[in-house]
């Protein structure tokens, strides 16, 4: 009993000191509770701040968008303004240069070069309300697009000139200066067609010269005088090719060299085919063949005959009268053989040039 008195008396004392507890625990809840409600008006009113404040913000940024969008729109019309207004100033000095070059100075290869400067604004610049008006001076009164048509077209009757004349008098180097010249004012046909006029001249005279040089009769004791005249002429337009296709690339562009080489092709085929009639008509070659195909190959058709006994007033074998018949009717074997081997040199020759253009082509 005693025990269980202080038992009950421990449980009474710690009931006792949880009641006591629970009332400082309301307190501390009512406290939290206070603490809450004031809490949460602040979380409403800090979350309607940071509305306020970001809507605000993103109204400025947006703002400030459209701002630098706008900025840099007029930046870019600013530099292409500064850009057309250089290109004018390009122009100005291009038109001004040309015609001072053109003038008292005859400075051609400055007039060119002006010119080709002039040919890189774009035309749309060139032919402007700005460009009309701001490139004119006194001394040039006329459009730019005009001013630049009349010097091309004037300096490509110069250079035609100079250029024929320094051909005619055989001048390498001024064949070269003035062959440079037209692709700096635009008239890179007019240049490639006069320079393939030029050498397929020089092609011609050669091939001729080579002929002529057998009138004397060499042509007929020289049994490879033809395959010869051909080497030379093949070797000639190879030398053209090889020595002339890096100018003529340099200063006309990719491709040009194929269109001079299609030129001289059609010369050499010219050419070719004068010396091959001419050997044709020298070396007799379609009476031979006519000879070749009429020959009767009579000591085969004897050798299959059985053998005729010997008859009075029948000529003895190997009298002149058989041997007379027989050279009459027979093929000369030997100058057939020198036939064929000139003929194959002929086509070994043409075999070796084919290559040789074909690989320049596709270079």
């Amino acid at each position: 009993m005693n025990e269980l008195r202080r038992q009950e008396a421990s449980v009474i004392e710690r009931l006792n000191a949880l009641v006591a507890l629970q009332h400082d625990l309301k307190r501390s809840l009512a406290r939290l509770d206070v603490s809450r409600a004031s809490l949460g008006s602040q979380a409403v009113s800090t979350r309607s701040v940071g509305n306020s404040m970001v809507s605000h913000a993103a109204i400025t940024a947006k703002r400030i968008c459209v701002v630098v969008k706008r900025l840099d729109l007029e930046q870019a019309r600013v530099k292409d303004t500064l850009h057309v207004v250089e290109q004018v100033a390009e122009l100005k000095t291009c038109v001004l240069g040309v015609t001072g070059s053109m003038g008292a100075a005859q400075d051609w290869e400055a007039a060119a070069i002006y010119l080709s400067r002039a040919s890189r604004i774009p035309s749309d610049v060139i032919n402007g309300s700005f460009a009309e008006e701001i490139v004119p001076t006194s001394e040039v009164p006329d459009p730019p697009r005009m001013i630049l048509e009349q010097a091309a077209e004037s300096l490509q009757v110069l250079f035609l000139r100079e250029f024929q004349k320094a051909a005619a008098e055989s001048n390498g180097s001024k064949i070269t200066r003035y062959f440079k010249l037209f692709p700096l004012i635009g008239k890179s046909d007019v240049g490639l067609e006069v320079y393939g006029h030029y050498v397929c001249q020089g092609v011609a005279s050669r091939a001729r010269s080579n002929l002529d040089s057998g009138t004397g009769g060499s042509q007929t004791t020289d049994g490879f005088f033809y395959a010869n005249a051909l080497t030379k002429l093949f070797e000639h337009v190879a030398q053209i090719v090889e020595h002339h296709g890096g100018l003529v690339e340099l200063h006309y562009g990719a491709g040009s060299k194929v269109r001079v080489m299609e030129r001289l092709q059609l010369e050499a085929d010219v050419q070719g085919g004068i010396i091959i009639d001419t050997w044709s008509d020298e070396r007799m070659i379609d009476r031979k063949l006519t000879d070749i195909r009429s020959y009767a190959f009579t000591f085969l058709v004897q050798s299959f005959l059985p053998a005729q006994p010997a008859r009075s007033g029948t000529p003895r074998t190997g009298s002149p009268n058989e041997r007379s018949a027989s050279k009459e009717e027979g093929v000369d074997t030997k100058a057939i053989d020198t036939l064929l081997s000139e003929l194959t040199a002929m086509a070994a020759r043409w075999s070796l040039y084919r290559r040789f253009i074909a690989l320049q082509c596709k270079v």
